[in-house]
């Protein structure tokens, strides 16, 4: 059976986001500097500033239109009770105002777009709160006020409960690698953003459901990590915690099937909400159709092939070894031996 370890090791090379898009970096210190600036004329409260998103958590991957972007976290030394959300927003919209074209309040940031595609999203948080938590500014101006609100939000505690997921190095390498081929899998099979399950909740999908998949050697000693059993445990698993939820659609009763997975860290929100019926089950579909083409990967005898059908799949930047490469046959699995820098885990 075709195990494809190397395939997939370079496929999670090809698709890996190693560092930091080095002009994003830049106008990230520039949109700071400006807010530091002009912040002043609007707030005395002081704010520190944090990376967040897929890559501060290790799990990011490159985008497949260059539509780079950098998640920015604003902590205030404030808290919700001191001002309202929109208007805490505005402060951080008033000092980049005229920085690009396109500078605009969202309902959970505000979004400096540039001519070349890019972005930077700020968020907003009231960090110093009577009862210990942190709350993110949520709405628009164009909001009704109940959309206008302080929403409990833990980022840090995220990005160090998904860093330091599972105690064992290499397994959480493999965790963090399964990530990345569903989020690859993701944009390779949803065309439309509308119905497209977010990367945080299959990232929460694998942190909850993952069961490691690794071999070791009697003789030697030595680790083998099978990611493709690793991607059939976690597809599969997906799919056996859809359940049937009773649901009102036009007057009648319907059964609509739904999978539901939480945030792993306070206040747990349910993470596949947003999607309608039509579009959860459009998603349970394409799991299976994944399911279907790994488990048949998984029983040919050639790599090419295998890897010929997993390309579908994953996109071209899954790796198709020739047949002179193969041998015609399984190759013998080399053990991931990755190393990881300081400024990006693998």
């Amino acid at each position: 059976m075709a195990d494809c370890i190397t395939q997939f090791n370079k496929f999670h090379e090809n698709i890996k986001l190693k560092e930091e898009n080095e002009v994003l970096k830049d106008k990230r210190e520039i949109i700071i500097k400006k807010i530091n600036e002009k912040l002043p004329e609007e707030t005395d409260y002081k704010f520190s500033v944090f990376n967040q998103g897929s890559y501060a958590m290790y799990t990011g991957i490159k985008p497949l239109d260059d539509d780079y972007d950098i998640d920015v976290g604003l902590y205030f030394e404030m808290s919700k009770d001191d001002v309202k959300p929109v208007e805490a927003k505005k402060w951080i919209f008033n000092a980049l105002e005229g920085h690009t074209n396109d500078v605009k309040i969202k309902n959970p940031c505000v979004t400096v777009t540039y001519a070349a595609g890019y972005h930077v999203d700020i968020t907003v948080y009231a960090a110093e709160n009577s009862d210990g938590k942190v709350y993110l500014a949520k709405g628009k101006p164009s909001s009704n006020a109940d959309d206008k609100f302080w929403d409990e939000s833990n980022p840090k505690d995220l990005i160090k409960t998904i860093r330091e997921n599972l105690t064992d190095e290499k397994d959480r390498k493999q965790f963090r690698r399964v990530v990345r081929y569903l989020k690859r899998w993701k944009d390779n099979n949803f065309t439309s953003v509308n119905g497209k399950p977010t990367g945080i909740a299959l990232t929460s999908c694998v942190y909850h459901w993952l069961d490691i998949q690794k071999e070791t050697d009697p003789f030697d000693g030595k680790t083998i990590y099978k990611d493709l059993n690793a991607l059939i445990n976690i597809v599969s698993t997906m799919i056996s915690n859809f359940v049937n939820e009773l649901v009102l659609i036009d007057g009648e009763y319907e059964y609509m099937t739904r999978l539901r997975v939480n945030l792993p860290v306070e206040p747990k929100p349910e993470l596949f909400e947003k999607m309608t019926h039509k579009q959860m089950k459009t998603f349970k579909e394409k799991l299976e159709d994944l399911l279907i083409v790994l488990e048949e990967a998984k029983e040919k005898i050639d790599p090419s092939e295998a890897a010929e059908i997993l390309q579908k799949q994953f996109g071209d930047d899954f790796p198709i070894p020739t047949k002179s490469a193969t041998g015609k046959k399984a190759i013998a699995p080399a053990v991931i031996t990755s190393s990881e820098s300081a400024s990006e885990k693998s």
